[in-house]
């Protein structure tokens, strides 16, 4: 009986296991994409994320004052926010930088300035923006921020991940056909990488582009999370070329991983959003191609905007 009381007692002072972060409340905001009903639309992507008290920039749009213009538009404050994340080199998603760190900077010296990329983002290059690489490089580095590149995943805050340079596990060719890099190598925009958020509910992933392929983001994604099921996939995913057989397969791959949510935008393409929609079995209150100010919340759903809903 003594012994039996001591084992039970080493068991109740022995440390719980550590359990992974998760992330309590989520808000993601649009601010640049090609849809608007307030603001401006263009061919770019940016989204405010607010995460359990923290706010994170992921992208900066095309146009250096959309997004400027937008979040204050939208009544948004972007200048607390001291980390921008870049999904890819891609000036659709770059362009605004400059002009955000400037203005923001002189109400908070900090804003923006700690820009994450993934490996391969100043790779050199001939096609594509590449070649524009090295002045913003420059540029930014003048302006007073650091690039911090990640060569893989990193969880940035508590239950909130970079998944670094995505895998290519699946045959997904979401980039410009012909682009390639010097000596003639297909340009499959190495450094592409997305947002991850664990939560109770499930894994969200905020895409740029998915230049990586949506599927393969999303593996990386639940991967990260303990193969958690897919809560929503938020962002742009470089569809608006695929065939209907490849959407078609997305979607159902989509479904499988256990989609709830779609709130995409930008370069996914409104004819492609509508076959992930069908083939993922949602409905217009739970997938739609979102306007500027468009969100996505933890336990509320989308709200894609009038134009979009």
């Amino acid at each position: 009986m003594t012994r039996l009381l001591a084992a039970l007692l080493v068991l109740m002072l022995a440390p719980l296991p550590a359990l992974a972060a998760q992330v309590g409340k989520l808000k993601v905001t649009v601010l640049s994409t090609m849809m608007a009903d307030q603001g401006i639309g263009e061919w770019g992507y940016a989204a405010l994320v607010e995460v359990d008290g923290r706010k994170i920039l992921y992208d900066t749009g095309a146009r250096p004052e959309t997004v400027l213009a937008n979040a204050r538009d939208l009544k948004v404050d972007l200048s607390g926010i001291e980390d921008v994340v870049l999904s890819h080199h891609h000036g659709d998603h770059t362009g605004g930088f400059l002009v955000l760190r400037k203005a923001l900077a002189a109400q908070n010296p900090k804003a923006l300035s700690r820009v994450h990329v993934g490996e391969g983002f100043f790779a050199a290059g001939t096609q594509g923006f590449r070649p524009a690489i090295p002045k913003l490089k420059a540029d930014v580095e003048a302006a007073g921020a650091a690039f911090v590149v990640h060569k893989g995943p990193v969880e940035l805050l508590p239950g909130v991940w970079l998944t670094g340079p995505v895998p290519r596990e699946t045959d997904e060719k979401n980039f410009p056909p012909g682009w390639t890099l010097a000596g003639g190598a297909e340009d499959d925009v190495p450094e592409d990488m997305a947002m991850v958020f664990d939560t109770a509910d499930g894994v969200v992933a905020l895409s740029g582009c998915g230049h990586a392929g949506v599927i393969n983001i999303v593996r990386r994604a639940r991967g990260l999370a303990a193969g958690k099921p897919l809560l929503a996939v938020i962002g742009g995913l470089h569809l608006f070329q695929n065939s209907d057989a490849r959407l078609d397969w997305t979607g159902a791959e989509l479904k499988a991983a256990g989609v709830r949510y779609l709130l995409l935008g930008h370069c996914t393409g409104i004819e492609a959003t509508w076959r992930l929609r069908q083939a993922a079995g949602l409905t217009r209150k739970t997938a739609a191609y979102g306007a500027t100010g468009a969100t996505f919340e933890l336990g509320q759903g989308i709200v894609a905007r009038p134009i979009a809903g």
